[in-house]
């Protein structure tokens, strides 16, 4: 397993053009070969942590400015956080690795990802493109996610009471819409697949969905040589609290799933007993580029897909959006009143 550069002793960087590791001082590349693999275990199998040559070979590092826990390898002499760019770090205690199943390797580069990012931004009508304006390589940090990559089987017996609208005509003609409430009861059944919880408390799990899908079948067997260049986060979430999230997850979308079933609005209560008759996982690594940029003391981070580019939430322009807002709404009083002007009953 390559650690620095055979030929001259230099740093290396994971490159994904070259799909291996480029030397920084002599440009030496050293392939990676891919074993393309995203097998999921059940969850009787070992998920105890991992101390390991891995291991032995991070170091855990926090940030003064927003607290997060990241991992560098030894290798690398300094680092800017991920998740809020800040530059103060200091050394943690903590270390926390689990055996790795898989890890999607990033697609493409820093500057791929300033260009993409920039395309994308000149696209968005509505987005505050003035605190992107000065944004360069250094405000772009990639990192790899910890996520539980689950499969569940489910078979859920229910029972509520859900509302329903129905429109009606009384005698005069004049229709109504009132609220109704039919009882529910029987049993659903559901596969899931590839349900993607995030390990690290850093990043919402709003955050991480907000940048899917990932392709897993890109996803290969977990080598430390894609780790050059890139930060590693630091799992502080256990693997049951994972377990929890995935249930809520699926829960919701239970409720969801019933309420379109039968045609219905809301929900007024209802019981959901879920059996779950195979669950499998994968520890899966995913690569994520981190934009952060510093406007008037506030600090701004925006997410993307280090596979496909996808970009997260970003910043509104509010006075766009007003605009929009009112102009739609003195056109919309506007037709009104033409109306009423045509038909007599404005004058």
């Amino acid at each position: 397993m390559i650690k620095n550069c055979k030929n001259c002793g230099g740093n290396l960087y994971f490159s994904p053009k070259d799909r291996g590791n480029v030397c920084e001082s002599c440009g030496s590349i050293f392939p990676i070969k891919y074993n393309y693999n995203f097998k999921k275990k059940s969850f009787d199998e070992n998920v105890d942590l991992k101390v390991d040559e891995l291991a032995n070979s991070l170091r855990n590092i926090k940030c003064n400015s927003c607290g997060a826990n990241i991992m560098l390898s030894k290798y690398q002499m300094q680092a800017e956080c991920p998740y809020c760019g800040g530059s103060t770090i200091e050394k943690s205690s903590k270390k926390r690795i689990m055996y790795i199943d898989s890890i999607i390797p990033f697609s493409f580069n820093k500057a791929d990802a300033l260009k993409k990012f920039k395309s994308t931004l000149r696209k968005k009508f509505y987005v505050n493109k003035k605190i992107f304006k000065d944004l360069m390589l250094k405000d772009i940090n990639g990192a790899y996610v910890n996520t539980f990559v689950f499969d569940m089987q489910t078979s859920t017996r229910y029972s509520g009471v859900f509302n329903y609208s129905k429109t009606i005509t009384d005698k005069e003609g004049h229709t109504k819409t009132i609220t109704c409430q039919k009882s529910v009861f029987g049993t659903f059944d559901k596969a899931y697949r590839n349900l993607t919880v995030e390990a690290n408390s850093n990043l919402e799990q709003r955050d991480l969905r907000s940048i899917m899908p990932f392709d897993y079948s890109s996803a290969v067997d977990f080598e430390d040589d894609f780790l050059h260049g890139y930060m590693l986060e630091y799992q502080d979430k256990m693997f049951n609290d994972c377990v929890k999230v995935a249930e809520q997850i699926i829960e919701k979308d239970i409720k969801r799933e019933l309420l379109m079933k039968y045609q219905c609005d809301s929900i007024v209560h209802i019981t959901l007993n879920t059996n779950y008759l195979d669950r499998k996982y994968n520890y899966c690594l995913l690569p994520v580029y981190f934009v952060n940029k510093v406007v008037k003391n506030r600090k701004y981070t925006v997410v993307m897909n280090g596979q496909t580019g996808k970009i997260g939430k970003l910043p509104k322009n509010a006075l766009r959006i007003f605009m929009t807002l009112l102009i739609a709404t003195i056109f919309v009083v506007g037709a009104v009143l033409l109306i009423l002007y045509f038909t007599g009953k404005f004058s």
